[in-house]
């Protein structure tokens, strides 16, 4: 492959570091803007260059020593001080912000996160084969062929769920197993209770592994598509203690199942809530969209006379209403079923609608209904500024945007969340 030098400018919006050279412009993870770097390249286009970090030549002020050699796979900022990641995170969501509704949103506050290590509550390994012996490993950024080997799991995440992981393992090992049916383990971890919940992903039917030491808490073997190239959940095959864990926020306890989303950084996730509970704190019936397990809608029932919780995904809307009845909420109800496909009159009078969607938005149906009953107040919460940029192009015909805030959810990473909240004008 061949190396070049390049010099590096600015961080683009997928976290990357932007160079120009011969007239192409360069992307590269593990390099800061101000830095000179011989970097390998790995494609190139009539336009551009994706590259990798061989050396670097003239260093930025700003970056610091990585806590772990395999940072670019899992958080590619950890060469970045921190105070310096908030600067680019809140330039990046303004300036994509900008691009995308062509009006200057200002955000108004940035939350910075308490913990740069150890926030995260779930984790995900795959596995591989060195030395007739099975580790747990991260796949490598740009080659999912290659994986890199962890021997002490990830700074990321809380490190009881690395001991739980590295338990795992030793137990698989002592089996004589090869990597080959082994397709990935996920951690889980309640932070309020200090327990985890760990999911082994495989790729034979015939394997159903019962593990002395993951079974304390709760551990469930899973059967997953081989060609699949996700964690996809095909068949339970086992399950011992516990299949669910549980949280609390805000001073109420959820459970979700290994496979429901729940978001990762907790003590952050509040700090949302409250900003959003404090906005919408006179409305009379709140929508829920993309609710997961009901933690935002249950939150807000105690000053809503109705909650309305909507969620696609089966085992997160049986985990709501779980947590409805598990809590005493009598006001919230739920209702299974697609955003996009939820029938007009539920939106009728309602006074606000609470907007978490997936990286991909809004669906045009959900906009096209809210626009339609314009409920006086929008909350949006998102990890995507980009698509929710364009979102905000159909919003800004009726709304006003009151406050725009943002969360380091995921420090020493490029990702972003952002949350806007509007009025009907």
């Amino acid at each position: 492959m061949k190396i070049i030098e390049v010099e590096f400018t600015k961080i683009v919006g997928e976290g990357k570091s932007l160079g120009r050279k011969d007239g192409k412009v360069v992307f590269s993870y593990g390099v800061l803007p101000g830095e000179v770097a011989l970097v390998r390249v790995v494609k190139e286009k009539k336009n551009f260059i994706n590259a990798q970090v061989v050396e670097i030549k003239k260093e930025s002020p700003y970056r610091i020593k990585p806590l772990e050699s395999h940072y670019l796979e899992c958080s590619p900022w950890q060469i970045i001080d921190y105070n310096k990641q908030i600067e680019f995170k809140k330039n990046l969501i303004e300036d994509i912000l900008f691009q995308t509704t062509k009006e200057t949103i200002k955000i108004n506050k940035f939350y910075q996160s308490p913990s740069i290590y150890g926030y995260r509550t779930k984790i995900e390994y795959s596995f591989t084969n060195i030395n007739n012996k099975v580790d747990i490993a991260f796949h490598k950024r740009g080659d999912c062929s290659t994986k890199i080997v962890l021997d002490r799991g990830c700074a990321l995440i809380d490190e009881r769920a690395n001991r739980k992981a590295l338990d795992i393992l030793k137990e698989i090992n002592a089996l004589n197993m090869s990597s080959g049916p082994l397709k990935s383990l996920i951690i889980r971890i309640s932070k309020r209770y200090n327990k985890t919940l760990s999911a082994l992903f495989l790729k034979d039917k015939n394997y159903n592994l019962s593990l002395k030491n993951a079974d304390d808490d709760g551990f469930i073997c899973v059967y997953s598509n081989p060609l699949s190239s996700i964690s996809s959940v095909d068949e339970i095959l086992g399950v011992s203690g516990d299949d669910f864990i549980t949280e609390r926020i805000c001073g109420i306890d959820f459970d979700y199942g290994f496979d429901c989303f729940f978001q990762n950084n907790i003590e952050l996730f509040e700090l949302s809530i409250n900003e959003i509970k404090n906005f919408v704190k006179e409305s009379k019936k709140i929508i829920d969209f993309y609710c997961g397990v009901g933690i935002i809608g249950i939150i807000l029932s105690d000053i809503s006379k109705e909650v309305l919780l909507v969620e696609s995904n089966g085992s997160s809307i049986n985990y709501a209403r779980k947590n409805i009845i598990k809590n005493g909420i009598r006001n919230a109800k739920t209702i299974n079923i697609e955003s996009e496909k939820l029938d007009f009159s539920y939106f009728e009078n309602s006074d606000a609608v609470i907007l978490d969607p997936p990286r991909n938005g809004l669906h045009k149906n959900v906009i096209k209904n809210i626009m339609k009953s314009l409920p006086p107040k929008l909350v949006y919460l998102s990890c995507n500024p980009i698509t929710q940029g364009r979102d905000l192009n159909f919003f800004l015909e009726k709304y006003k945007i009151k406050s725009s805030m943002s969360f380091d959810f995921y420090p020493n990473t490029p990702h972003m969340e952002n949350l806007v909240l509007l009025e009907r004008k």
